[in-house]
């Protein structure tokens, strides 16, 4: 299904089958309007998705009229629409299910042959893309019946199990076939080890295998299809893939499977194998952030992975966010107490089990609340630890209070040997947090009085990366040299000549711009980083650098000594 990613950059259309979407009904309707949605400027399809999910809404929390209103207002725009996309079947798949809870059926069948036209239209070619369908339209024949009135019971039956036969032998065929095949060519397959409260919804599609709703935690590995021919921190995707999946690992991303493990040693043991087989041991763990559903928190982590080159293991800890704008209140009531502690068991399991050399956390949103309440527990089991139990800890755009963010960095400042915080005076999700949360600053807004200045915490702000969209996941893309330079390297904010040096009422503070730089250029810096991580440890970038150089074409060729002088700079000789 479609979702913009990151916050309220989107709506999901509909909860996934099989899931139950548990929305907050006691929202006040001004606190919506106040959330200035015209402000996200979202296309054609993100508004019909907006009204699908303002739909479910209202169907849930018992305001028929109102959802009708709004299932009406997104038919009106997918009508208007030259596209059609295979997600939006979901959305009215819902709207059928509305109208089977009011007993109106055949009004249920007719939206029913509406989703299965969409469908067909989009080009949905599996069996799986009409297993919901197919599972609703049971479902209504099965209401009809209780209801005594006319229903065909059995050929919705039939036709059912016919389809679950054809999803079977495609999944079989799926399960087969080896996702590596051809990953040289234009797609690398990364598996994500996760741990996730999250309930399983039943479904065996990798996009639809957990839900929105908490459960005990669960732990397993996501394995994600990352095309190699894209722009460093995006995260190209569909919709739907009708058809053999093959034709879209070169262009999109893709959960090809999820595979629960049956317990914590089960995790372990395929965690510490995953760890043989690498040479530096690094360890990335990933907490998502607010409107995010498993699939799409999936596709983050195997894209940091990717884009950092990690030589490891990268590792995803998925909280039940209901991937919802109008969610936004209900995701913050899961930094609970029962999550917290999953959050740091997931931990304690990477430490153990991983055996990594190095270990980096980045949160983004709001899992850096998940992320600081873990961390305080860490610090009360550890007050003094002989040497640090993380290597780089990175909070991305923290939907955090800045005052209670300011007070937390002394006590836990200690468990890492470097913490970052990248924050933007041009986010403009954090801008509608702030308003959400009476106006109290949020720690990843660099917004005067701001950014945020603590001890032990070194502060970037990206704002001068943040271009267009909303500046939530500069982090993640145009400030990524930055990024690989921390996590590659642990170079210092001096050594990282890419930023300028700035001073705000709580003290310096350091800014990226990736397209001037700041005492070295862009280029110049990357191709240094590049060069000394490459390398290896034992390497001599020097040598790799000349022969990258001589290369036919090579755009370094022209910086050749610019290059050089950086690297020995940062290397001292």
């Amino acid at each position: 299904m479609r979702m913009l990613a990151c916050m309220f950059a989107g709506l999901v259309v509909l909860a996934a089958p099989g899931t139950v979407r548990a929305q907050s009904c006691d929202l006040d309707p001004g606190r919506v309007e106040a959330l200035d949605l015209a402000g996200l400027e979202l296309d054609r399809s993100g508004q019909i998705a907006l009204h699908f999910d303002l739909a479910d809404w209202h169907a849930e929390c018992g305001d028929i009229a109102r959802a009708r209103i709004a299932y009406q207002t997104a038919r009106t725009l997918i009508a208007a629409s030259d596209t059609v996309e295979g997600a939006w079947a979901h959305g009215l798949i819902g709207e059928a299910r509305l109208e089977m809870s009011q007993g109106r059926f055949d009004r249920a069948r007719e939206i029913l042959d509406d989703a299965y036209a969409v469908l067909e239209e989009a080009g949905a070619a599996r069996a799986r893309d009409f297993l919901y369908l197919m599972e609703t339209a049971l479902a209504v024949e099965a209401a009809a019946s209780a209801a005594g009135e006319t229903h065909d019971l059995p050929g919705a039956q039939a036709e059912l199990a016919v389809l679950r036969a054809r999803v079977a032998r495609e999944d079989e065929e799926a399960l087969t076939r080896d996702p590596a095949a051809g990953a040289d060519a234009d797609h690398v397959i990364v598996p994500v080890f996760y741990g996730t409260n999250r309930v399983r919804t039943g479904s065996e599609d990798p996009n639809a295998f957990y839900g929105v709703t908490p459960a005990m935690l669960d732990l397993g590995v996501v394995t994600v299809s990352v095309p190699r021919n894209r722009d460093i921190g995006t995260i190209p995707r569909r919709s739907d893939y009708p058809g053999d999946l093959d034709q879209y690992r070169g262009e999109y991303f893709i959960l090809e499977r999820v595979e629960p493990f049956a317990d914590d040693y089960a995790f372990t043991d395929a965690l510490g194998e995953a760890m043989d087989a690498s040479e530096r041991r690094e360890l990335l763990v990933f907490i998502h952030g607010f409107n995010s559903d498993f699939r799409g928190a999936a596709e983050r982590a195997a894209q940091l992975a990717v884009d950092l080159e990690i030589d490891g293991v990268p590792a995803l800890y998925s909280w039940p966010s209901r991937a919802s704008l109008l969610g936004y209140f209900a995701d913050g009531r899961e930094v609970n107490e029962d999550n917290i502690r999953d959050l740091v068991d997931y931990l304690y399991l990477l430490m153990n089990g991983a055996n990594a050399h190095r270990i980096h956390i980045v949160a983004h949103s709001m899992g850096n609340r998940f992320l600081a309440r873990a961390l305080e527990r860490f610090a009360q089991a550890y007050p003094s630890p002989p040497e640090p139990l993380f290597d780089q800890v990175v909070w991305a755009s923290p939907d955090v209070d800045a005052e209670e963010f300011m007070a937390l960095i002394p006590q836990i400042g200690h468990l890492a040997s470097g913490m970052t915080l990248y924050a933007s005076s041009r986010d403009r999700a954090l801008r509608l947090s702030r308003r959400i949360n009476g106006g109290n600053p949020r720690a990843g807004d660099s917004s005067p009085p701001y950014p945020v200045v603590v001890a032990g915490l070194s502060t970037i702000d990206t704002s001068a990366a943040g271009g267009a969209g909303l500046g939530h996941s500069d982090y993640a893309g145009p400030a990524m040299d930055d990024f690989r330079a921390l996590i590659w390297l642990s170079l210092s904010p001096e050594e990282r000549c890419i930023l300028h040096t700035n001073t705000g009422q709580f003290g310096q503070f350091y800014a990226v711009d990736p397209f001037t730089g700041g005492q070295c250029e862009p280029d110049v810096f990357k191709y240094s980083i590049t060069a000394l991580r490459r390398s290896g440890e034992d390497g001599e970038p020097l040598e790799m650098l000349q022969s990258v150089a001589a290369l036919p074409g090579a755009a370094i060729a022209g910086r050749v000594e610019d290059v050089r002088q950086l690297i020995v700079r940062l290397t001292g000789g």
